[in-house]
């Protein structure tokens, strides 16, 4: 159900710069996908996402510091725990979700445009945990439609520190596990299913606003994103589908820290925007008296715009007690 907050400073843009502090938006984008809108009978949920994505850009600016030529690998754990309550508020079904994501990251860098430094650094990486988020789940079902407001809050747990460079061994450490920053994202996702036919349609909006980050005074602009999913189920509890998703953001990027890498850039502004398409496929079986639900999906972005373009291999696997 959620999201989280991959924001390894490693993404960027696929432009001249990036945007949103960090290369990556606060939500990390495919969270939301098959059933987004359905929540579960009363009960304890567990879900288990491995994320991986690697991939190059122009520059990179984080802690501070803009690196050119990044060459990264990620790879994200998130821990995702949802409890259902029997308890109603009024005609709404209520839950909670608890997120917290483990981030490794490394990469490589051509230079860093703030020093005027030019040759290989080398990053080490960030193996450290992410900003924990806490969601408030409120639900709303009728006949076939399916309907989920997720009130989320990304709180700066995560281990983050301004870039460190030296340049006499040509190493940097310029990755981070959090944002620095709190934010707060109101997710609203639907779901039409009919289980006669096994049709399935699902879709996500929902618009991130971020606090400024006080180490480096960059106040990242609120993020628009929509996930959308198509779905055939089979009697064999194998499904098939489509996801994909478009983000954008709503404004610039403001304060010190962004204007300052607008003038080392020579960029009029740092709004971001990309889409991303690929297959889903999930599978439904029980071992024991536990269910058991594995999900897999590939996704490719394009249209990237002062933004990382990546390509995402994504499972989940659910259990519930």
């Amino acid at each position: 159900m959620v999201l989280f907050a991959l924001s390894a400073s490693v993404f960027l843009c696929a432009q001249k710069v990036q945007a949103a502090e960090g290369g990556i938006e606060t939500y990390l984008l495919g969270s939301r996908d098959s059933m987004s809108g359905i929540l579960p009978p009363p009960g304890t949920y567990l879900n288990n996402d491995f994320v991986y994505f690697s991939g190059t850009a122009p520059s990179m600016a984080s802690g501070g510091v803009v690196v050119t030529d990044p060459d990264v690998e990620v790879f994200t754990y998130k821990f995702n725990f949802t409890h259902v309550f029997d308890a109603q508020w009024g005609n709404a079904r209520l839950g909670l979700n608890f997120n917290l994501p483990y981030v490794s990251a490394n990469g490589q860098y051509s230079g860093d445009l703030s020093s005027g430094f030019s040759g290989t650094l080398n990053d080490d990486g960030e193996h450290a945990f992410g900003d924990i988020v806490l969601s408030p789940l409120f639900n709303w079902s009728k006949g076939k439609l399916h309907t989920t407001l997720a009130l989320q809050f990304f709180l700066p747990t995560g281990h983050y520190q301004t870039t460190q460079i030296n340049v006499a061994n040509r190493s940097i450490d310029a990755l981070n596990a959090g944002k620095n920053r709190f934010a707060f994202d109101p997710t609203l996702s639907m779901t039409w299913f009919d289980p006669t036919t096994g049709w399935e349609y699902s879709g996500s909006f929902g618009v991130t606003f971020s606090a400024e980050n006080d180490a480096t005074d960059y106040q990242t602009a609120p993020e628009a994103h929509f996930e959308g999913t198509v779905m055939r189920h089979l009697p064999n509890k194998l499904a098939l589908g489509v996801t994909g998703y478009a983000y954008h953001q709503i404004g610039d990027d403001s304060g010190s820290g962004a204007d300052g890498i607008k003038q080392l850039l020579g960029a009029d502004s740092l709004q971001a925007s990309v889409y991303g398409l690929g297959p889903i496929v999930s599978w439904s079986t029980q071992i024991g008296q536990t269910p058991i639900s594995i999900k897999a999906k590939y996704i490719k972005e394009f249209g990237a715009k002062r933004r990382f373009e990546s390509n995402k291999v994504w499972m989940t696997v659910g259990l519930v007690f």
